[in-house]
């Protein structure tokens, strides 16, 4: 028993700790300091209790039970508060409503001396075998020690359960609270792994606290004079919360000098970036930057592993950049990075387990993330793959957010330099366009006189000889007319008459154009259009003539091949129709110059060399984009993007496949 005037000063003191962690959590809310604050409070009443004990005598007994059992489920509280993580809500709440039950059930008991000391034995029992199987169902990482951990409660359990039996209160009581006391020390311990003041003073505190209790009836067994001072006992309890309040200003301090690098480092990051970007734009390669890309992440960020894969022309990622990752590694990265198309990107997404808004964990169990490089087009330049994070607790939110900004900045830079060479490139086409129907109309006069005067020839020779070298003449005189309309239609101007053509019916027609010849020549055509898909934005003579040119260049690639084969592919796309014509052939030599006029790896006599290039000017001239890759290990793909008519009439019906 103690005295009010003895239980004043640390009652006073409590009253003070319990503001003063209900103000820390009110400022920065969290879920631990706000069980301190409850356990505290209830170390407040347990001290309160037994100032009253002897004072008010309403219920006997009542005092006694309530000083029991605010002060274990106070130590309970503690433990929990150190045991579960803060979003384990569900079950840090079954912890203390499924042991803090029996412990209170028992408190009551033994301060009211209600049942037979069999029944409190049984209720110190049950808090045994929730607190075993407890260790026992935590998380399988600490399998070996909550095994160690739940033999010790029992051992000791066992004893209390025994000693209750035998009316040993107190000495359920003190197991209890020595065991609860240590495992929170323990835990804390484990929770803020560091050897800081304010760590070292808590788990100290909380030991001692535990060994009070032994202390304590130890004294009282062999040494039953010995009357220690309240100070004295009360020192534990003071370390405890003294070294809690140090400890929430270390980690208050480290926050901020965390925040201050992580301010300092995405500084760097920027300005990296920044100097990156400038340099794309004035026209470096994009590939030739990944390296640095890739090592100012893992600089200015976390993490120490960094790799950038890019989109190739066959629409499978490349390794472009790494950094962090050993020669080893970085050669598996680039043997498996040709595995792996742009659908698998997009399942990722669809079902992959989100690391962040933008961001997908590779696997559970890592710390492996993939940030998807997407464009402001939404088409997929290349993903950043980050691992082997330096954060103590995982990876940092903010800092995710950061690297998705980074690789939307990165993936918006690559498509503005890719756009940005499409437009060198139109440009140059326009001026060539506008040199070569100046020459074209001045070369159509001379061509046009020459037809006629052939013709004129052909009906006045009569000697065979001579009609047929002037057949000759004409023959390629009309072969060099053929060639300047195709220069004329490449240099012509935008048309803004709205159009409006049925995808799929232009498709059969053109594919019939060339039925024969794809059956004398075995050459297999795949034709599927999605369903229902609407009519295009171009004249339906311009459609048939861009399609018909791309065809006849896959027929022409794929005769010489032992496969022959062409699949055709008509489909929706984020509003816009998309015809994908895929050959296996062996593919384009050049794909730089493949839309050059007059550029041909063909024979002499069999093209011109105006084929791409026409077909360019009609795409542009719709708003639509056209483009080429090579498929491994062999073929190629010419991809046509246009956009929707306006004015959208009744959708077609679906188109079935076909073959020859």
């Amino acid at each position: 028993m103690i005295s009010l005037p003895e239980a004043l000063p640390i009652t006073l003191v409590l009253a003070v700790l319990v503001s003063i962690f209900l103000s820390l959590e009110r400022h920065a809310p969290r879920t631990r300091v706000r069980l301190w604050a409850y356990a505290w409070a209830l170390t407040f009443m347990h001290f309160f209790a037994r100032a009253m004990e002897t004072r008010v005598a309403v219920v006997p007994g009542l005092f006694v039970a309530i000083d029991f059992a605010t002060l274990e489920f106070a130590a309970l509280v503690f433990l929990a508060s150190f045991l579960f993580e803060t979003t384990e809500r569900s079950k840090r709440i079954a912890f203390l409503a499924v042991l803090g039950v029996p412990l209170v059930s028992h408190a009551f008991a033994v301060g009211l001396k209600l049942g037979s000391a069999t029944l409190q034995a049984e209720l110190v029992a049950v808090i045994v075998l929730v607190a075993v199987a407890f260790a026992l169902l935590m998380p399988v990482r600490r399998r070996k020690q909550n095994i160690a951990f739940a033999m010790a409660v029992a051992s000791v359990g066992a004893w209390a359960t025994y000693r209750q039996a035998r009316h040993g209160e107190w000495a359920a009581v003190v197991a209890i609270l020595t065991i609860t006391l240590t495992l929170s020390a323990i835990y804390f311990l484990k929770v803020y792994r560091r050897a800081s003041l304010g760590v070292v003073t808590t788990t100290v505190g909380f030991l001692g606290w535990a060994a009070e209790y032994p202390v304590g009836v130890l004294l009282h067994v062999f040494y039953p004079s010995f009357q220690a001072n309240l100070d004295f006992w009360n020192v534990p309890r003071i370390l405890v919360a003294l070294g809690m309040v140090l400890t929430l200003l270390e980690e208050r301090t480290r926050a901020l000098e965390n925040a201050r690098a992580r301010a300092q480092a995405e500084s760097v990051l920027l300005q990296r970036l920044s100097n990156i970007t400038s340099r794309l734009l004035a026209g470096n390669d994009p590939g030739s930057l990944c390296g640095e890309v890739t090592s100012a992440i893992t600089e200015a960020s976390s993490f120490r592993c960094a790799a950038l894969f890019l989109l190739g022309e066959d629409r499978r990622f490349y390794l472009a950049g790494v950094s962090g990752f050993s020669e080893q590694e970085a050669e598996t990265l680039q043997m498996h990075s040709s595995s792996y198309a742009v659908e698998s990107v997009k399942q990722l997404r669809a079902k992959g387990d989100k690391a962040n808004d933008k961001s997908f964990r590779m696997s559970s169990s890592s710390d492996l993330t993939l940030i998807p490089m997407i464009s402001w087009r939404g088409s997929h330049i290349g993903c950043l793959y980050v691992s082997d994070s330096r954060s103590a607790g995982g990876t940092d939110t903010q800092e995710m957010v950061r690297l998705e900004v980074f690789a939307s900045d990165l993936a918006v830079t690559f498509e503005n330099v890719r756009l940005h060479q499409q437009l060198v490139r139109s440009e140059k086409l326009a001026g060539l366009g506008q040199l070569v129907a100046g020459v074209a109309h001045e070369l159509n006069n001379p061509l046009t006189g020459i037809i006629g005067f052939t013709d004129l020839l052909t009906e006045e020779v009569r000697d065979a000889k001579a009609l047929n070298r002037v057949e000759k003449l004409g023959n390629e005189a009309r072969r060099m007319k053929r060639i300047v309309d195709g220069l004329l239609r490449f240099g012509r101007q935008n048309n803004s008459v709205t159009r409006s053509t049925p995808l799929d019916a232009v498709v059969r027609d053109v594919v019939q154009l060339r039925e024969y010849h794809l059956r004398t020549h075995s050459i297999g055509v795949d034709i599927r259009i999605e369903s229902p898909l609407a009519p295009v934005g171009i004249a339906e003579d311009e459609l048939k003539q861009l399609l018909l040119n791309v065809l006849n260049n896959a027929i022409d690639a794929v005769e010489e091949s032992a496969k022959r084969e062409i699949r055709i592919r008509a489909l929706n796309r984020s509003g816009r129709a998309i015809i994908q014509f895929e050959d296996s052939g062996p593919g384009f030599t050049d794909l730089a110059r493949a839309f050059d006029p007059f550029y041909t790896t063909k024979p002499v006599g069999k093209g011109t060399g105006l084929g791409l290039s026409i077909c360019y000017g009609v795409v542009q001239e719709c708003g639509g984009e056209i483009t080429l890759s090579n498929l491994q290990p062999y073929g190629a793909c010419v991809s046509v993007d246009l956009p929707f008519a306006v004015a959208q009439p009744a959708l077609a019906e679906p188109a079935k496949a076909t073959w020859w």
